[in-house]
């Protein structure tokens, strides 16, 4: 057994101040309906960076990447320059995941405007209500521009999609792609599982393409070790350690359980790995794919 002290790097987690100017609209107006977590009025005030670091100390939360959250802000630069600054002051978030619109005319010109700050690492585009547009020509015009700045491409896709996912990391082979939430599964029946763990493997045959292992509460309110443990462990073994990572996705999970409860439920479900497979996936994998 190691005698190393356990490290934990947070792969997916938000950040917002209500008070900031920044448009979070899910926040600020009535909550949004249909949103996978239900009833999230309890999150609806500020959650900040030293919220999470004194969340995240009993685990030893040493680095973190956060996802884009302000659904309401015209100009999504606004967040990453706020982000920026309380990385600059409080040591995380060290990476940092904006909302550009790929297939916007601007796209590009976005890009550049989000990397003049230094923890900017790449983009997120939401499609949990049903958007499909990973095949677009005018998407894949801005994922190309994405690709020549080396940038990655935080992917929310479910099952369905990943096919033409794949499609996406064998076109751009020299693009970084990291699926969010394990593919964000929406169903607990044997059928949606099934059809969910053979896309899984398949997506899992793209090198480009790692996997977050995250978000599960969100569907399953109720989660124990158990009933998370089968989809966290297809993902391993479909991706291997060095390329699944472990993200919180607090503070919306926070709804459901506590910060070190969800990390050491994790660190149960992969205590048969050896420690440098654990090291990988609560730690390595997330600083190397995020370049943190």
């Amino acid at each position: 057994m190691t005698t190393e002290a356990f490290e934990f790097v947070d792969a997916h987690h938000h950040l917002w101040d209500l008070k900031s100017g920044i448009r979070y609209g899910w926040l600020t107006d009535k909550p949004f309906v249909g949103h996978p977590s239900g009833d999230y009025s309890a999150i609806m005030k500020d959650y900040l960076v030293t919220d999470l670091q004194r969340e995240g100390a009993p685990v030893n939360l040493i680095k973190s990447v956060h996802i884009e959250t302000a659904d309401g802000e015209i100009d999504t630069v606004r967040e990453t320059a706020w982000l920026q600054e309380v990385a600059d002051k409080h040591g995380m978030p060290n990476g940092i995941i904006a909302r550009v619109d790929l297939a916007a005319d601007n796209a590009a010109s976005e890009l550049e405007r989000h990397m003049q700050h230094a923890n900017f690492r790449g983009v997120r585009m939401l499609s949990f209500i049903g958007l499909d547009f990973l095949a677009d020509p005018s998407f894949r015009r801005g994922f190309n521009e994405l690709q020549k700045r080396d940038l990655i491409y935080d992917m929310d896709a479910g099952w369905p999609q990943m096919g033409k996912a794949f499609d996406l990391a064998r076109d751009f082979p020299r693009s970084t792609i990291i699926l969010g939430h394990c593919g964000f599964p929406k169903e607990r029946t044997v059928p949606y599982f099934n059809e969910w763990r053979k896309a899984i493997r398949h997506l899992a045959e793209a090198p480009n393409v790692a996997c977050k292992l995250s978000g599960l509460a969100m569907v399953d309110h109720g989660w124990t070790v158990e009933t998370i443990r089968p989809w966290i462990e297809v993902c391993i073994e479909a991706f291997g350690p060095s390329r699944c990572m472990f993200g919180t996705n607090w503070p919306l999970d926070g709804l459901f359980s506590d910060y070190p409860t969800v990390v050491n439920a994790y660190r149960e479900i992969v205590s048969g790995y050896s420690a440098d497979e654990q090291r990988q996936l609560f730690r390595t994998t997330a600083e190397g794919w995020y370049r943190i």
